[in-house]
């Protein structure tokens, strides 16, 4: 089902935020910072610093100060001809992470509104899913035999359908062009650098994101509205080009429904729940009926619960930019034909989604096993930081056992105390243990010590304290 498209541009300071509603609920949203931060994308010069048959990969240094990752199987030729040193042309295919280094490709592809051009492709044509006819698909492969040069192909992209044969191969030219300045830069550059990336983050979302169902573009900046008015000129679809004043991240909502992405739990209108878990190598959701009461038995209820979790898992993953492998623990049905219906939603609302998702199908457990492609970091990973107190596990230590470690380390440095002559400790903890160091305790420890001691509670750190012994 076709559902209408708004997209709201918004500018604050000297950054572009652009959001994306489908029926009026956020679907995707872009920074302009984030964006421009990711490399994928990105066409390097590169020099290999280190082959590793075991990995079957070369590490490919990029000039980014993480080696890039570049599999045999992404090399043009035999991986055996590349040795140490080799200079070599390459693409990020997939952004690095804290602990790994962009995954590269020496399979270039440049991308336009209709085309996608890869110059070393060896005449392969790809065609968007999303076109369905049969005879538009078959025109465009009539329509590439004539515009390809031999050892090229092309992928044609969704906005290419109902294009006429001069349009197209207009834009390949174009292509063409751009790989033909980036091989020059290429065989003028002798240490790694970067030699191609995308100009302008305006023009990249709008060639990424417009199609026949953006009915209305919103915008708060004249000056925006001006380029995208200029912009549009070049474009396959005309939406309404709106002005408003204020913000339009606010005037649309935008800002409530983005509260939503960094939530764990996300309600369902039936009264349901989801639940999102991101870890290192997957990410679990859990569906439950909660509150929702609508069917006549178990497995009617189960059944519509599941129904608007389908389609409100593949909202999210769009939403929050979830990659890699997903797995949902959705309500157990009995009627295999109720699981049948969950998958068929799932597809059908993945028709909308750029990245790729797979159903991969129910496990033994009924758990559903989902890949969605990733290229780039997850939002929460670029917006939000691991705490520096609990390195992102959410836990601190219990004050119980943080209170024990203290009285422990006074107690051990007793015969220093005496022997230093110390007439004062300051004791500095975290707020948690004013129920611990009491004014009592103080008292006691004073008796015992024959000193004067001091509790402050403005301590940085609930896992740790500091102790001052003063002369």
């Amino acid at each position: 089902m076709n559902e209408e498209k708004i997209m709201v541009f918004s500018k604050i300071l000297e950054e572009i935020r652009i959001a994306i509603l489908e029926n009026n609920k956020l679907t995707e949203i872009f920074f302009e910072d984030f964006e421009t931060d990711t490399n994928t994308g990105k066409i390097f010069v590169g020099k290999i610093e280190n082959v590793v048959p075991g990995l079957e990969a070369f590490f490919v240094n990029i000039g980014t100060g993480k080696n890039g990752f570049l599999r045999f199987r992404d090399t043009i030729g035999k991986a055996e001809k590349y040795k140490v040193g080799d200079k070599v042309m390459v693409q990020v295919k997939k952004d690095g992470s804290s602990r790994k280094g962009p995954q590269l490709s020496m399979h270039i592809s440049i991308p336009g509104k209709y085309l996608v051009y890869l110059p070393y492709s060896n005449d392969n044509i790809g065609i968007s899913r999303k076109i369905t006819r049969q005879y538009e698909r078959q025109r465009l492969r009539d329509i590439s035999k004539k515009i390809l040069n031999k050892g090229e192909g092309i992928i044609f992209r969704t906005n290419s359908e109902g294009m006429e044969e001069t349009e197209l191969a207009h834009e390949l030219d174009n292509l063409r062009n751009i790989f033909k300045n980036i091989l020059e830069k290429y065989e003028s550059s002798n240490k790694p650098q970067i030699l191609f990336e995308e100009t302008d983050f305006m023009e990249y979302i709008l060639r990424e994101r417009l199609d026949s169902n953006t009915k209305k573009i919103i915008v708060d900046n004249k000056q925006i509205y001006r380029k995208l008015r200029k912009l549009l000129k070049n474009f396959k679809f005309k939406p309404l080009l709106e002005l408003v004043k204020g913000d339009s991240f606010k005037e649309y909502g935008i800002y409530n429904q983005m509260n939503e992405i960094f939530n764990k739990k996300v309600d369902l209108e039936n009264g349901g729940i989801i639940t999102i878990d991101r870890a290192e190598a997957l990410t679990v959701i859990d569906v439950d009926s909660a509150s929702n009461l609508e069917g006549k038995n178990v497995e009617e209820t189960s059944y519509i619960t599941n129904i608007e979790a389908a389609k409100e898992i593949v909202r999210q993953l769009r939403l929050r930019n979830i990659g890699g492998m997903i797995i949902v623990d959705f309500i157990d049905m009995k009627d295999p034909l109720h699981r049948k219906e969950v998958i068929e939603v799932i597809k059908e609302e993945a028709q909308k989604d750029k990245s790729k998702l797979t159903v991969v199908g129910f496990t033994n457990l009924g758990l559903l096993e989902l890949i969605r492609k990733r290229t780039t970091p997850a939002l929460d990973s670029v917006v939000y930081f691991s705490c520096p107190v609990c390195h992102g596990t959410g836990k601190i230590v219990s004050p119980s056992i943080v209170f024990g470690k203290l009285l422990k380390e006074i107690e051990t440095s007793i015969k220093e105390i005496k022997k230093d002559q110390i007439k004062a400790i300051e004791i500095n903890a975290f707020h948690n243990l004013s129920g611990y160091l009491t004014s009592s305790l103080k008292e006691d420890m004073e008796k015992k010590l024959n000193l004067k001691v001091d509790f402050l509670f403005n301590w940085h750190d609930p896992n740790s304290y500091s102790i001052k012994y003063k002369v």
